[in-house]
């Protein structure tokens, strides 16, 4: 993870006060990353610079504050924040998560793939008016300047996202189904959506034993929870939804272990001790309704 600054820009050394100081995001990037920060006139910086700021785009001020993550194995660009407005503590701590989710170093993983940019198409010079050709001009101009109004880096990590939106019929005719087809039967419902919501927990007596603390984070800050080491793992979902956070009345949610990102829906039969969360820590991720 690098972490290049610009220090006459106040963003940057706000990043240093609110995100790097941060105890949650600080354990996260200690467990999963090597970590480098330089400002953009070290000498240290000039690599980076020559590899991930082609034609002196570093230079542009709405590209900070810039962190990104790079493959160790082949040197790719995989996720980047750069400018303004740059996450919130909290929500950067969700965003590192999800991606330490979607991806790994382990050789048995694939990870997402960048869908290349469509190029653009030519210009033809020829059939432009003389108000495009100055606006053309102008563009051109700013973009081999490194400067603007916003940031000119683009985050690979999105590009890998709209992979799902290429469909094999896109641009060809799909039959449609005749209006007496059969309909289709209703989806089953959810694991979570199956987990009752009307089931309080109460803690446990303290012993070290039979009982244990299990920290869970969330996007403003965290609660420390005492569970049986025999309470299956569905119980934490039922707390949950039985006594939600302020604010996430009846919102979905997940909950992953940390810092390996397992999703614990997939263990909600497993006791605390068998899933491996005796004294460990837990991130709840709420998915909000578009």
């Amino acid at each position: 993870m690098v972490n290049l600054q610009d220090m006459s820009d106040f963003n940057c050394q706000a990043l240093n006060r609110d995100i790097w100081k941060n105890e949650a995001i600080k354990e996260l990037v200690a467990e999963n990353f090597i970590f480098l920060q330089f400002d953009k006139t070290d000498n240290g910086a000039l690599q980076y610079i020559q590899f991930y700021f082609p034609n002196q785009t570093h230079e542009n001020p709405n590209n900070y504050p810039h962190v990104s993550i790079i493959d160790p194995r082949t040197g790719e660009q995989v996720k980047v924040w750069s400018g303004i407005p740059f996450p919130d503590p909290g929500d950067f701590l969700s965003q590192l998560v999800e991606f330490l989710d979607r991806y790994s170093l382990a050789a048995n993983r694939k990870n997402p793939v960048t869908k290349a940019k469509r190029p653009e198409r030519a210009v033809d010079v020829d059939r432009m008016t003389e108000d495009e050709m100055f606006e053309l001009a102008l563009k051109n101009s700013l973009a081999n300047s490194g400067s603007g109004d916003q940031s000119n880096v683009v985050d690979p990590d999105e590009l890998t996202r709209s992979a799902h939106d290429l469909s094999p019929t896109k641009g060809k005719e799909v039959a449609q189904l005749p209006a007496a087809a059969v309909p289709e039967p209703p989806a089953p419902a959810s694991a979570f959506s199956r987990i009752p919501s009307d089931r309080p927990h109460v803690e446990p007596q303290a012993d070290p034993k039979t009982s244990t603390r299990i920290q869970v984070r969330h996007p403003a800050g965290r609660v420390i929870r005492r569970f049986r080491l025999d309470e299956p793992v569905s119980r934490m979902y039922e707390w949950l939804k039985a006594e939600p956070l302020s604010g996430k009345e009846s919102v979905e949610f997940e909950l992953k272990s940390m810092p390996e990102g397992t999703d614990l829906i997939e263990l909600l039969d497993k006791t605390i001790s068998e899933a491996g969360l005796a004294n460990g820590t837990v991130m709840i991720e709420f998915i909000e309704p578009e």
